[in-house]
């Protein structure tokens, strides 16, 4: 379902994708931003404990992984240890999932994007063969750990 939707902030780290495992999964990554203290603390002063997000940015030969929460803060509140991405105000293609939890998110990325990609195309949009030749090449899943409800969006285009 196409929607259009306000800039937003996306906090917490990114991972090149030289540190996908064998499963072509960050699960490690994930693993060691859960146990960060920085990150669990920058989650319960602004009660996201229970959001999850993770981010993927194509390049034109590679992607950078990110895992972290997205919210709608100023970014000059983002807590030193911790990095911000600004996406833009743009046009989306959404997809909701039920029942998801933290699992998703350690599922080899060369299943979900494809499986996703393919949902994108099936609802008439443009997709570029490589993602990153894409003056938006984001992708965004959304967790929201009370209704288990996973939101993936896929950037089509800036709006104004």
């Amino acid at each position: 379902m196409k929607k259009n939707i306000d800039k937003k902030l996306f906090v917490g780290r990114p991972f090149p994708d030289s540190l996908m495992n064998a499963q072509k999964s960050f699960m490690e990554s994930n693993q060691q931003m859960e146990n960060d203290e920085v990150f669990q603390k920058f989650l319960a002063d602004n009660n996201l404990e229970n959001k999850r997000s993770a981010l993927i940015v194509s390049g034109p030969d590679s992607f950078m992984y990110w895992y972290g929460v997205v919210t709608d803060m100023e970014a000059d509140k983002v807590p030193t240890g911790l990095m911000k991405f600004e996406l833009p105000k743009a046009e989306i293609d959404e997809e909701v999932e039920e029942n998801q939890n933290l699992v998703y998110f350690n599922l080899p990325l060369n299943s979900t994007v494809p499986n996703f990609v393919k949902k994108v195309v099936a609802n008439g949009v443009k997709v570029y063969e490589n993602l990153g030749d894409s003056d938006t090449p984001y992708i965004v899943w959304d967790l929201d750990l009370d209704t288990k409800k996973l939101t993936q969006a896929f950037y089509v285009k800036v709006s104004e």
